[in-house]
């Protein structure tokens, strides 16, 4: 069976009842069991990822890496935030094919270009929320696996220059990324996140 995306019901922000800003794109988190993943929300994997430290230390000068979905969700109302991820499934996935699950449940993206995916329609959210201007990507960069992934998100906003929408590429906050980072990884990354101009309201 496939490997659906563990929080597939809010890939389109249907949970927003706000007025939204920026949102922001992940990769991908997984439904599977077997995956023993933990995380009650978007980035929450935060043994391994430091998200809700880095954004709620640039907006509010706190960290909420202790958080839950409903602290998170909170955090976004109360900033004019939205996040999605871009993949919604790994279509040909096998949960019984031990190099699949060993791929998917690594957590790392650069094993995922592998499988038959859908992606998340990313220019219905733009069409539907018509006051986000940023779209942060926490990616510095796109592969051509990924560049295919977000290009029609990329040429959607390219096709709308009326709405002045603004991509960021921002540093990963995973800390698997750490090379190159002094002191402490949440202040480094979110002075990172500023320098590549991340714009707060």
């Amino acid at each position: 069976m496939p490997c659906n995306h563990k929080f597939s019901n809010d890939l389109l922000i249907d949970y927003v009842d706000w007025e939204v800003h920026t949102l922001f794109i992940g990769t991908f988190n997984p439904c599977w069991q077997s995956c023993n993943n933990n995380a009650s929300w978007f980035y929450g994997r935060t043994s391994r990822n430091e998200f809700w430290c880095i954004l709620p230390k640039i907006h509010e000068n706190i960290s909420l890496i202790n958080g839950n979905r409903t602290i998170w969700l909170e955090f976004c109302r109360r900033n004019s935030l939205a996040i999605t991820d871009i993949l919604a499934s790994l279509n040909d996935a096998d949960e019984d094919d031990i190099e699949h699950k060993k791929s998917i449940c690594n957590f790392k993206d650069d094993e995922l270009n592998q499988f038959e995916n859908t992606i998340t329609d990313i220019p219905r959210i733009l069409e539907t929320h018509l006051t986000i201007k940023q779209v942060c990507i926490t990616r510095q960069g796109l592969p051509i696996f990924w560049h295919e992934c977000f290009e029609d998100t990329l040429n959607w906003i390219q096709n709308n220059p009326a709405r002045n929408i603004s991509i960021r590429f921002l540093r990963s906050p995973s800390r698997g990324a750490r090379r190159g980072v002094v002191g402490n990884f949440c202040d480094f990354i979110a002075n990172r996140w500023m320098e590549q101009g991340y714009q707060i309201d």
